[in-house]
């Protein structure tokens, strides 16, 4: 196997144009020397080379090295060179070394080595080295800052490059740069990146002109190239193109050693590629020569954060990188330091990743400090889980795995004394939370001893509890005291905080629930200084939480909360409201206290709105006494219709009816005719006449009659009400008609009342009217009668004159005070005489619409 070294002419017939290469003696060789070479080279051999030339290195300039492998077998070394004897000729020199496969030379310099190296110039013996020699030109430090400087395109380039070897047919790589020395580093880079038997491999050329005749894997070119670089079917789908020129380059593809690989380089480590593995024959065998186990180990030696780096990685990059980690750290001949660097490799990571990402290697450096930690048993101190970010899905699989041991041990610790529960109690709390069964006993049995504050074990539960340190666990053993000591029970917390151990139960009153920290206030506020009993010790207890969705409106914590407070005893009668508006009906139902309430509800003492809200909550709840129950629709049934004010007619039925059932106290009837009165007001004039309320309310009690003229009156305080009522003389026509009308049967109280009623609504409006708008009114009750007209006209009169009692409040007197009254007024010629006191005023003419009398029509 002989190195062989051949020299070319390359240049064009001057008439046809075509390509012709040449042989030529190479420099410092005789013609002698020349002749055997060539006759030593097979013919093929040279065929193949020949034709190697002509694809490669037509029409391309000075310094162009090519590295080729040949179908005979072995590789093919060109460099370029121009005639400088006639520089402008289009011609140029080709020195080429042919390495038959097998032949050492590229074990001891990479081909690219040899770009621009001075030795192509110089003889090489005829029985010495034919290669030529390496400059260094492409040592590490040069590749490491290529490599910052064309950061985002390393990892692209490289994965195209272990592409070539993924696929025997892979796809040429195609470089576009303005100058043929950056590609001559992206080879070199590419070359250093690669395991040594595959950069020996390498085939490439640093420019050339027509591309698509290459062979190379790596083709260099420049801006005038034949080849278009926009041209998306060969960017996409024929060549994988990195083009620095302007074009769109080739989509980048994602690859864990790639990007591994360019991490390495950006952060000045170079990876140190993988070497072929040996077999026991002593043959070397092939291995992965992008195996990731290589890179991985470097990358976590970096003086910065690998978790960091690795986040920018591809996001199957990444899983694929995270895979390779939780290999190596089920690896059990990993020491302690590349475990605890793997541990925060992974914390880094889950501050940027989800945990699907980073479960794998959670899950198993879980499963190693797990293995360890059911060895070490009660001598366990620390949470072997801590620190590590596991998911959902990583917990159910170390549930699955460990889950039995853990409750195993646990289970056979509870048997024996509280103060060997701690070690196993922390396991089984890392691995199932709250929700394996041995921890609910060992919670049960923690809290049967705490409620026992002066046995023998309730200071061990304490220092059990203390020493697993578990939040979850106080947690639940607070919620379990609660339940255990809800209502009636409430004592034996009570018993507890009181003792030595409610100090423990005071450190976590954050993490308890509403009714513990109600427990520990009221010892605290029942005692001394303060020394608070009944409605102020419950005020105490509930205003903090009453405006939350806890405290006071909570069933249990209010239950509690009355033990405490009043136990098997009543508050006064006079607490109750402000019991129910400090606590909400429905939520004093709720804590089945409902009961303590029904003697108020029948006898309250006083009238208040919290006795209303109290019978809607209880009114169709179940046992209630036929008197309670009546009592409670019947607020409930005036309340509603004192705030619809619908269908009067059945509610003047039923309000009799119920009254006779429930015989309410004087002040719960007088409460519901205050509402039934508000519900009459809200009536209009003809619902008031037609639906019967108005003969129901001239023969009712005179409480009724009275609240209901207050009613009405209320609503003519309003300065607005009255304006709308002034501009509406239908509605004083329609309100004065019902009130004044004539009834069958009324008590003497009601036509006072209405004389009331007149005067403080209608007499306000009056007021209010213009001329017109009276006479609105005086046509509208014409239209009922000619009596009703001078029903009208009288009680106007009497209004606005001041005849009888019926002066409207705040009118101005017709005469100076201190004056005495004047006489009538003399009569005005053309106008009829007023009439007299005590006569009626004529009756006004009927004018037609939009007539006004002060302008009548002219005359025809």
């Amino acid at each position: 196997m002989v190195i062989r070294r051949l020299s070319y002419l390359l240049d064009r017939e001057p008439d046809t144009g075509s390509l012709r290469l040449q042989p030529l003696r190479p420099p410092g060789r005789t013609a002698a020397e020349s002749s055997r070479a060539e006759g030593e080279t097979p013919h093929e051999l040279l065929a193949q080379v020949e034709q190697v030339i002509a694809l490669t290195h037509r029409g391309t300039s000075h310094g162009v090295l090519s590295c080729s492998r040949l179908p005979a077998g072995g590789s093919l070394l060109c460099n370029g060179r121009t005639d400088h004897e006639h520089p402008s000729a289009p011609r140029q020199f080709i020195d080429v070394v042919h390495l038959p496969a097998g032949a050492a030379g590229f074990d001891r310099v990479w081909p690219i080595d040899t770009w621009r190296s001075r030795s192509w110039d110089a003889p090489a013996p005829a029985d010495g080295d034919q290669l030529p020699a390496p400059e260094g030109h492409f040592d590490r430090p040069l590749l490491v800052r290529f490599a910052r400087e064309q950061a985002t395109r390393v990892a692209p380039f490289l994965a195209d490059v272990r592409r070539l070897w993924a696929d025997p047919a892979g796809r040429q790589i195609v470089v576009a740069e303005e100058d043929p020395e950056t590609v001559a580093h992206w080879i070199a880079l590419a070359c250093a990146s690669l395991p040594e038997h595959l950069a020996r491999e390498l085939t490439f050329v640093t420019r050339a002109d027509e591309p698509h005749d290459a062979p190379q894997q790596i083709v260099g070119i420049g801006p005038d190239a034949a080849f278009d670089r926009h041209d998306p079917l060969l960017v996409q789908h024929l060549y994988r193109v990195h083009d620095a020129l302007g074009g769109p380059g080739s989509p980048a593809l994602p690859d864990p050693w790639a990007e591994l690989t360019a991490a390495l380089w950006q952060a000045g480590t170079p990876p140190v590629p993988l070497a072929p593995a040996a077999s026991s024959s002593g043959t070397t065998r092939a291995a992965d020569p992008f195996d990731l186990a290589a890179l991985v180990p470097a990358l976590l030696r970096l003086g910065t954060e690998p978790g960091e780096r690795l986040t920018t990685l591809h996001s199957d990059s990444l899983r694929t990188v995270v895979a390779t980690l939780a290999s190596a750290a089920r690896d059990q001949t990993q020491g302690p330091p590349a475990v605890e660097e793997l541990t925060r490799v992974c914390q880094e990571l889950a501050k940027h990743c989800s945990e699907h990402v980073t479960d794998p290697l959670a899950l198993a450096l879980a499963k190693r400090r797990l293995a360890a930690a059911l060895d070490q048993d009660t001598k366990l101190r620390h949470d072997p889980l801590v620190g590590l970010p596991l998911g959902e899905a990583a917990q159910r699989a170390l549930r699955a795995e460990f889950g039995s041991h853990f409750d195993e041990g646990l289970g056979r610790r509870l048997r024996g004394p509280v103060t060997t529960w701690a070690g196993p109690l922390h396991l089984a709390l890392v691995l199932h939370g709250h929700q394996g069964a041995g921890v609910q006993d060992a919670v049960d049995k923690l809290v049967r001893a705490l409620l026992h504050p002066y046995g023998p074990e309730s200071a061990d539960a304490v220092a059990v509890l203390n020493s697993v340190g578990h939040q979850g666990l106080n947690r639940l053993v607070l919620e379990k005291l609660a339940v255990k000591a809800t209502g009636r029970r409430g004592d034996l917390l009570k018993d507890l905080l009181m003792s030595p151990q409610g100090d423990w139960v005071r450190s976590h009153l954050k993490a308890a629930p509403p009714s513990v920290a109600l427990v520990d206030l009221a010892v605290r506020w029942s005692g001394p200084p303060h020394r608070l009993r009944g409605i102020e010790l419950f005020t105490k207890l509930a205003e903090p939480a009453a405006p939350g969705a806890t405290g006071a409106s909570d069933p249990a914590t209010l239950q509690t909360l009355w033990w405490l407070v009043w136990g098997s005893g009543q508050p006064e009668r006079t607490h109750f409201p402000h019991l129910v508006r400090l606590c909400g009906a429905e939520a004093i139902l709720a804590a089945d206290l409902g009961t303590r309430f029904l003697p108020w509800l029948t006898s309250p003492g006083r009238f208040d709105r919290e006795l209303v809200d109290f019978a809607h909550a209880v009114h169709r709840r179940a046992g209630l006494g036929g008197r309670e129950r009546a009592t409670a629709e019947l607020l409930v049934l005036a309340d509603d219709f004192a705030r619809t004010s619908g269908t009067p007619r059945d509610v003047v039925d039923r309000v009799g009816e119920l009254r006779r059932a429930a015989r309410p106290a004087d002040e719960v009837w007088d409460g519901v005719q205050q509402m039934l009165a508000r519900g009459f007001a809200g009536l209009t004039p003809l619902d008031l006449y037609q639906s019967g309320a108005l003969s129901h309310l001239a023969n009712a009690e005179p409480a009724l009659q009275r609240h209901y003229r207050h009613a009405v009156q209320a609503e003519y305080a309003d300065d607005a009400q009255v304006s709308r009522m002034a501009a509406r003389p239908d509605a004083v026509a329609d309100l004065f008609f019902v009130w004044r009308r004539e009834l069958t049967t009324s008590s003497r109280e009601w036509h006072t009342n209405v004389e009331e009623l007149l005067r403080g609504t209608l007499g306000v409006v009056l007021r209010r009217m213009n001329e017109e708008q009276r006479d609105a009114v005086a046509n509208q009750l014409l239209k009922r009668s000619q009596s009703w007209l001078q029903t009208w006209l009288r009680w106007t009169n009497e209004t606005t004159t001041g005849g009888g009692d019926t002066l409207i409040p705040g009118a101005p007197a017709t005469y100076t005070p201190g004056h005495g009254q004047p006489g009538p007024a003399p009569h005005v010629p053309g106008q009829p005489p007023p009439p007299r006191p005590g006569e009626l005023p004529p009756l006004p003419q009927q004018y037609p619409p939009g007539y006004s009398p002060s302008h009548p029509p002219p005359k025809h």
